[in-house]
Order: structure tokens, then C-alpha cells, then sequence
């Protein structure tokens, strides 16, 4: 068998490390490291899992010396549409190159080349020798050079790419890759191809004619557009054909012996790893042995090596016996103490699935799974284990712990039992220790913090069509799965209390986020009910406008076309049409929301605001009017929406199944869409509580602005007072634009909106909207100086803190990058007042919930979103619900301003509105 050699793409996969979905990391010392860990993680793993006999590294020129490319000679224009990578992306290249070296891997550059020609030219070098080649990478500009000797490998997919992958795939051969490359071009190169013509296209054409040349040679047989494109671009076709063509005659000093992975040395960044405190990667070098012998490509193990072996003890209580001895051992053992709790069940809506069985643990290493349902093995009745269960998940001084123990509360109020004494939920507190943690999810904190991989659920219940549900399993396989989760939610409990105690974080987390898992757990249990016959007349008459805009469109196009399809508009409105493209992405010209609006604006041209209304009717349709029937749980009668606390990094709740916080309130279709949300009971009303001007009156409350303040305290209407400030006119003279200016500047000036964006909002000169934003900083100067502290505390403690003790992280502001600098200035005052806006309703909402259960009304709490709350309330209980929920949002918190709360109610959403 022949041995193997694997080059990395050295800035490829670096870059792939950048942007991968991964936490936010950091050294001790404060280094970016996120780059850093998951590439040396990829590359450990490509070790361990492919066993190379020959491992290099090839890096592109350092930018300073880019432009020394070959390829800048032929072309100037080479990759002149490339931004300059991020500040800390450099920092962590030159990190990780020193890593590899360290280990003793090669690495290879040369001036003048890029990376993919040095893979090209140490691929060609290898043809003659008995060695397979990989390239560690999926960049399409290398598939010119697979054969069956040289192959493409995907660490992130752990794919394997060859002549016949790749043709399967993309549908052609290496030997015609260049010949479509040159058709298609390279847009983030800045390599032009035929225009209108993407891979697809290009790959069909050189199917059809053998190479590019052959396609214009016979572009009379192509259509009238095409045949102009390919026509126009006859001239540049040896210009792109030489940039996308890879040398193979690099002078590179190679050696294969050089590049001996048995001679990797691992013990060499043991030290470096401990710097920059890679405790996980360190556990993985320990045993660590780099194979000698090679495996085969389809045969690449995908287990992860070196995890210490666990011992557990899990109980599977499967009988009344037991179930009584455990019932006797869990009240005995957690008195006054606590235990995870975690359930199984039917599916992901706790309202609707079925119990299947319950799970315990309260020391590590040991847990209990008490089945009620399965398909195998003995289950205990549901109605006994609840009856000797409610008692202890009842009991208030028996701390309960759950890793998002909200899906738990709910299913356990299906059959009968309300959970007291919510004590620690550890997704929540992995989001409070460490918001930029990519996943809070279970099976990623036990990996990734206690190194250890939990039982995938699809080994259980499988995937897609041919998945089962989880009472279809015999109850061995579910007690292990189950009392695993159980087991390590308590691990994660006693990993995460010891960080949260005496923390900046501790008092958030049990005076506010704890206790709000109860009220959001109600409010799920609670539903909203749905007026279905308003809906399914709302589609009617949607669908119905949306089949008159779509004849409009097509009429003013002069034909038909799939409007649903952005490259179709794209060419209609750009080609046909000979408007102005406003902006292009990767995929083409953009046809986005902003791009209609500014076209809309800017031309005569009908198209752009038709399809706007058609796209925002067909996404409320597709969204709301059509699915909210679907989603109707039938048991209850009501729609169950989940509301997520770890939703936004700023702290602010989000919903979803369905996102309640997307229905538009400005549009008629909105508004409808809200009078299909109704009171459940015939003599029941909604009501709908606002606090009004939040973030306005934190953003007054911590500038302390003399003017704000007083308004605010006077109740006077605080964007008439503004607009006469800044036009120096009694608020007696203030027109409705001038009204509407100072508006839209109150609200900006919370997210750090420019002059562009204020005249893009306004539809005014810039210069007009940047003199109106000075005057109104001269007129405000409280405002200016607290963005201005607010940025200097973030920049010198790194986070930004909101009024109740959240933090968030902002690199951004560190970086030499001022795009970048001026994403952290608005992230850091965005985080301070929308994030105690959010702090402030999770208060009023846990007063009013405790209210509530306290003089036990029939009220039930619905909606949040954003600063509005909905309840559903019997109508002779509406005037004193209305008083005691003004009251509580109104005392929430003490501020330097007073805190409104405008109360309405009705028997629909939108007429409490």
C-alpha cells in the first residue's frame, strides 16, 4: 500500500479556523486564541484520525508581500476587491505557524506564489514516487490537479475528494476544471468570467463543447444574451484562463524526508498549549501516539482517542419495588439539598409529547431512569410514579437542577406536577458565565468542558424520515441515554455554582434568570388561542394579492419569470430593466430589501416596490397566516410558543415555534395577523401592557442629562421637546417632520446611527442629517459624554455591563481595524441600554408572576416581546389586573426617570393595541 502525504492549505484552513462556529476565546494573558484552538484541534485530529506518513504545511506570501504574485503582473485588478482581514485573524496566523513549526512539520512558502502553487508543484513532484497525496483543503481552485494518485480532503467534513466525487459531484472532470473556472471566473478573486455564467453554467457548457475556446467558437448557437456575454468576453479569456491555471514549476526546496510525521514533537508545544491555556487539547496530547503505519481513505476513524474511560453507575428502576426503595433514597439523600432532573419524552414540544421517563442524579458517576413508556422491557404505570413523585418535586426546599429545566417544568405540569424549587440551570449559567460560547447545548459543554462525549440521540431514535420517537425504544438503551444526562447535567452543576458564586454574575442569576425559567415555563404552559377562521380568510385574500402583484410585476417586465428567485430578478431588474445595481454579495448582484427600497426611491420603475410588497405579504402568508393554524396544539386548543432565555447575547428574550416577535405592527397584514391572537374564554379579554420609551428613559437615566430628565419627569412628549431643542423653536412650533427627525435620532442615537443612516431614514442629504445629529450632541452633551465614558469603561475592563450585572464581551474594540472598532462602540452602548431594558422587563415580569400566584387570579400570562407584555385576563378581573400590572412595571426598578406602562385591553391582540 502505498504511503501518504498530507499538505495543508496552510491560510485556507487557518481561515476556516477563524470563522468557524466556535466560542470566543482568549488566553490568560488576553491573545485571541479562537483561531489558534480550532485549527490545532483540526490538525491533531487529522493526525490521530488519518495517520499521514508525510505531513507539510504551505502558506501563502504575508500581505505585505502579495502584491509580489505573479499573477498581480498579468492582472492589477487580481484581487483588488479583498478587504484587509481582521486585526486579530493575523495575530493568530503567526500564532499557529509557530506552533506547526514547533511540532516539527515543514513549512513551505515561497515569494512570488501562492499556496495552491506550491501544492500544485510538490503534487507534480510526487507523480513518479510511491506516495498518495492529499491537499488539506476545499478550495475549488485545486480540483485542476486530482488524479487518482492526488486527492482533496475536508477535515471539517472529513471528506475525501477525487476525480470521481468531483465529477459526481459538480459534474466534471479535473482535466475540464480549468476550462470552467474560465468561463465562470472567480468573483472573490476578482477574476472575471463570462458574464450571467456561474460554475453550473459553465460546467454544462464545457460538457457540451470540450473546452472554453469551443464555446466561443460556437456561440452562435447559444441564446441572444449568452452568445453577446461570451462575445464581450473573448478578449479577457487568456487573461483568466493563465490567473486560474496553477504553476507547477515553483522553485521549492521539498523534501519528502523532511516531512516525516513519526518525527512530530509533540511534547514541544506542551508549553505553548499551557500558555494559552489549552487544557483540552493538553488532556488530548497526553497518550498521543502518531500511527506509522497508514489506513485506508474510506476506512478514517471518526471516534475521538485518548477519552478516559468513566465509571458509572446508572440504576434502571423499573419495578414498584424499586421504584419505592429509589423514592425513599432520593427524599433521604437530597433533605434540604438538591438533584438533576432531566425527562424523556415523545418529542420536542413539552406540551404535546407524551412522558416516557424520568431521570435523577445527585452525585457524579451515578444516576436513576424511571421508565413509563417503551417497547421493550418493563415500564412503571404513570399515574403511580407521579403520585409518589409529586410529594419531592413539589417540595420548595429540595433544590432542583436541570440543564434547560424549562422543557422539564412544562412537561411535568402535563401530568399533573409543579415543579418548586428551581434552583440551577446550567444552560443558563453557561450563557451568563460566557455569552460568545458557541453552543450551550448539552453534548457541547460536556465535550467541550468536561471532555467527554455524550450518547448521540440519534443512535437511538435515528434521523430523518426514518426516525422514531423515544417510546419505541427498549428501556436499557433509554437508561443509559437518559441517566447520562442526568448524571452530567450534575457534573455541569458542579462545575459551573463554584464560577457563578461571588461572581459580577451571581445575583443576576439567582435573583433574576432563575426565578424567570418558572414564569416562562407558565407562560409556555398558558398558550394563545387563535381565531382560525380569521386566518384561513386572511389567506384567502393574501393569496389573492399577492396573484394581482405577481401579474403586475410580470406586466411591467414585459414577461414571466419566478419572482421567488433573486438571480431572475436580479437580471430583470439590472439587464432588462438597465437599473443601477446598488450592491453585490458572493452569489451576484443583490436584490435584498435595502437594495428594492433605495431602487424604490431612486427610479420611476414599478418593479421594486411591488416586489417588496409581494415579498413581505408572501413571508407573513408562508410564516404566520398559513403555519399558526398547523402549530394549534390539539389537546389544548392553543398555540404553545417557546420563549428563550439565552435567545440574545444582549439579554433580551426571543421566541420561536413560532417567533411571536417577528409580526410586523405597522402593516395591515400585522395588524390582522395580531387580531387573530384572541381571548380563549368567552367572557375573557386580552390585555397588553407597554412600557413606554424604554431605552430612551435608561438612556436618560444614565446620562443624566439635565433637559431628558426633566422632560421625562414632566411627562411631556419627549421627541417634540427634543425637536425643539435642536431647530431652536418652542415646542408649540415644532413641525411633524421636524418631530419625526428628532425620533428617529432619540432611537438611533441608542445603536450608534451614522448621518448615512439617519438620511437614509429621513430621505435627506447627509450633510443635512450629520448637522442635525452636532446640534443635537451640543443641545444633549450628557448624551455625548456617557456613549463616550460607556466606550472608554468597555475598552479598559473589555465587556460591557448592563444595570443588573451582565456582561458582555467586546474584542472589537481592541482591534486596528476601525470598522471593526466602530462595531464595538455600538455593540458596547447597544449592550448597556437594550440590555438593561432587558434586565428591567424580566424583573417586572417576575413581580407580576408572584402577584399572581399570590392572590391566585385566574390570569394567565402570555406574550412577551420586547417591552410588551399579553395577558388574558376574565373580564370582571381587568380593571384591578390592569392597576396591579401598571404598578408592577411601573416599580420594577428605581431610575432617575419615571417608568410608564400604557395598559389596554380587548378581545383580540391587536384591539388591546
Amino acid at each position: 500500500m502505498a504511503k501518504t502525504l498530507y499538505l495543508i492549505d496552510g491560510h485556507a484552513q487557518i481561515y476556516r479556523a477563524y470563522y468557524a462556529p466556535f466560542r470566543e476565546l482568549n488566553s490568560p494573558t488576553g491573545e485571541p486564541t479562537r483561531a489558534t484552538y480550532v485549527f490545532c484541534q483540526m490538525l491533531l485530529n487529522l493526525i490521530r484520525d488519518r495517520r499521514p506518513d508525510y505531513l507539510a504545511m504551505v502558506l501563502d506570501p504575508p500581505p505585505d508581500e502579495e502584491r509580489g504574485v505573479f499573477r498581480y503582473e498579468i492582472d492589477n485588478r487580481y484581487k483588488a476587491n479583498r478587504d484587509p482581514g481582521p486585526e486579530d485573524l493575523y495575530v493568530q496566523a503567526r500564532r499557529i505557524v509557530s506552533i506547526v513549526t514547533a511540532l516539527g512539520i515543514p513549512v513551505h512558502c515561497v515569494p512570488g506564489f501562492e499556496a495552491d502553487d506550491l501544492l500544485a508543484t510538490i503534487g507534480h513532484r510526487m507523480r513518479d514516487e510511491d506516495v498518495d497525496v492529499c491537499l488539506v483543503s476545499r478550495d475549488k481552485d485545486l480540483e485542476q490537479l486530482l488524479t487518482d494518485r492526488l486527492r482533496l480532503y475536508d477535515p471539517q467534513k472529513d471528506e475525501v475528494i477525487d476525480p470521481r466525487v468531483l465529477l459526481e459531484k459538480k459534474g466534471y472532470s479535473p482535466e475540464q476544471a480549468v476550462e470552467v473556472q474560465t468561463l465562470a471566473g472567480d468573483s472573490a478573486d476578482n477574476i472575471p468570467g463570462v458574464p450571467g455564467v456561474g460554475i453550473k453554467t459553465a460546467a454544462k457548457l464545457v460538457r457540451k463543447y470540450g473546452s472554453a475556446q469551443a464555446v466561443l467558437e460556437h456561440a452562435a448557437e447559444l441564446t441572444p444574451k449568452m452568445r453577446e456575454n461570451v462575445a464581450a468576453f473573448a478578449e479577457q479569456l487568456p487573461v483568466t484562463r493563465e490567473l486560474v491555471t496553477l504553476r507547477k514549476d515553483v522553485p521549492l526546496d521539498f523534501r519528502l524526508d523532511d516531512c516525516r510525521a513519526d518525527d512530530v514533537d509533540f511534547s514541544a508545544v506542551r508549553p505553548i498549549f499551557s500558555e494559552l491555556g489549552f487544557r483540552r487539547l493538553l488532556d488530548t496530547l497526553d497518550g498521543f501516539k502518531p500511527a506509522a503505519s497508514p489506513v485506508d481513505d474510506n476506512s478514517a476513524s471518526l471516534k475521538h482517542a485518548g477519552e478516559p474511560e468513566i465509571h458509572v453507575e446508572y440504576h434502571l428502576v423499573d419495578s414498584i419495588e424499586a421504584l419505592d426503595e429509589f423514592v425513599a433514597k432520593l427524599r433521604a439523600d437530597t433533605q434540604g439539598k438538591a438533584f438533576a432532573l432531566d425527562t424523556e419524552t415523545t418529542g420536542l414540544n413539552p406540551v404535546a409529547a407524551k412522558l416516557v421517563g424520568l431521570s435523577f442524579s445527585w452525585k457524579a458517576g451515578e444516576a436513576y431512569y424511571l421508565p413509563v413508556r417503551a417497547s421493550v422491557g418493563a415500564v412503571l404505570p404513570e399515574a403511580v410514579v407521579v403520585e409518589k413523585l409529586k410529594p419531592i418535586l413539589e417540595d420548595p426546599t429540595v433544590g432542583k437542577v436541570g440543564q434547560n429545566i424549562k422543557y422539564d417544568l412544562v412537561v411535568l405540569r402535563q401530568v399533573g406536577i409543579e415543579v418548586a424549587g428551581v434552583a440551577f440551570d446550567t444552560m443558563i449559567a453557561s450563557f451568563l458565565l460566557d455569552p460568545h460560547r458557541s453552543s450551550h447545548s448539552m453534548d457541547a459543554l460536556v465535550r467541550n468542558l468536561l471532555g467527554h462525549e455524550m450518547i448521540p440521540i440519534s443512535d437511538l431514535i435515528g434521523k430523518g424520515k426514518n426516525q422514531i420517537t423515544m417510546d419505541q425504544i427498549d428501556t436499557a438503551r433509554t437508561g443509559e441515554y437518559a441517566a447520562e444526562d442526568a448524571d452530567f447535567t450534575w457534573r455541569l452543576k458542579e462545575l459551573f455554582e463554584p464560577q457563578i458564586t461571588g461572581s459580577p454574575v451571581e445575583r443576576l442569576f439567582h435573583d433574576t434568570e432563575m426565578p424567570l425559567v418558572e414564569v416562562l415555563a407558565s407562560m409556555e404552559h398558558n398558550g394563545i388561542a387563535l381565531d382560525e377562521a380569521l386566518l384561513g380568510r386572511l389567506s384567502f385574500t393574501i393569496a389573492q394579492r399577492l396573484s394581482e402583484l405577481t401579474a403586475r410585476v410580470h406586466q411591467a417586465a414585459g414577461h414571466s419569470f419566478n419572482i421567488d428567485s433573486p438571480k431572475q430578478l436580479a437580471g430583470v431588474l439590472f439587464d432588462e430593466q438597465g437599473l443601477a445595481s446598488v450592491k453585490k454579495t458572493k452569489t451576484g448582484r443583490s436584490t435584498d430589501a435595502e437594495t428594492l427600497n433605495t431602487l424604490a426611491r431612486q427610479t420611476d420603475n414599478a418593479i421594486p416596490q411591488l416586489v417588496l410588497e409581494y415579498r413581505e405579504l408572501a413571508k407573513l402568508k408562508n410564516t404566520y397566516v398559513d403555519t399558526l393554524p398547523k402549530m394549534i396544539c390539539r389537546r389544548t386548543g392553543r398555540l404553545h410558543a417557546s420563549f428563550n432565555q439565552i435567545g440574545a447575547i444582549t439579554g433580551r428574550l426571543s421566541s420561536s415555534d413560532p417567533n411571536l416577535q417577528n409580526i410586523p405592527i405597522r402593516t395591515e397584514t400585522g395588524r390582522q395577523i395580531r387580531a387573530a391572537v384572541v381571548a380563549g374564554e368567552p367572557d375573557n379579554v386580552l390585555l397588553a401592557a407597554d412600557y413606554s420609551q424604554i431605552e430612551l428613559r435608561l438612556l436618560a437615566h444614565f446620562c443624566r442629562d439635565t433637559t431628558l430628565l426633566e422632560a421625562f419627569q414632566s411627562g411631556q412628549d419627549i421627541h417634540r421637546v427634543v425637536a425643539a431643542q435642536v431647530n431652536g423653536v418652542s415646542v408649540d412650533e415644532v413641525t411633524t417632520a421636524q418631530r419625526s427627525a428628532a425620533k428617529a435620532v432619540n432611537f438611533g442615537i441608542v445603536y450608534g446611527q451614522s448621518a448615512f443612516g439617519l438620511a437614509k431614514a429621513l430621505d435627506i442629504p447627509v450633510g443635512e442629517a450629520q448637522m442635525f445629529i452636532d446640534t443635537y450632541f451640543l443641545r444633549y452633551p450628557g448624551i455625548r459624554l456617557f456613549i463616550d465614558d460607556c466606550i472608554a469603561r468597555t475598552k479598559a475592563n473589555g465587556y460591557a455591563e448592563t444595570i443588573l450585572g451582565r456582561r458582555r464581551q467586546v474584542p472589537e474594540l481592541r482591534s486596528r481595524n476601525r470598522q471593526q472598532v466602530g462595531l464595538g462602540e455600538r455593540i458596547a452602548v447597544n449592550t448597556v441600554v437594550q440590555g438593561s431594558a432587558a434586565d428591567l422587563i424580566k424583573r417586572a415580569m417576575i413581580d407580576i408572576h408572584r402577584a399572581l400566584a399570590k392572590d391566585d387570579q385566574v390570569v394567565r400570562m402570555l406574550i412577551q416581546v420586547h417591552d410588551e407584555l399579553v395577558f388574558e385576563v376574565p373580564g370582571a378581573l381587568v380593571e384591578p389586573t390592569a392597576a396591579m400590572v401598571r404598578e408592577k412595571m411601573e416599580s420594577a426598578m428605581s431610575l432617575n426617570v419615571p417608568l410608564v406602562a400604557d395598559v389596554a385591553w380587548g378581545r383580540t391582540w391587536a384591539e388591546a393595541k
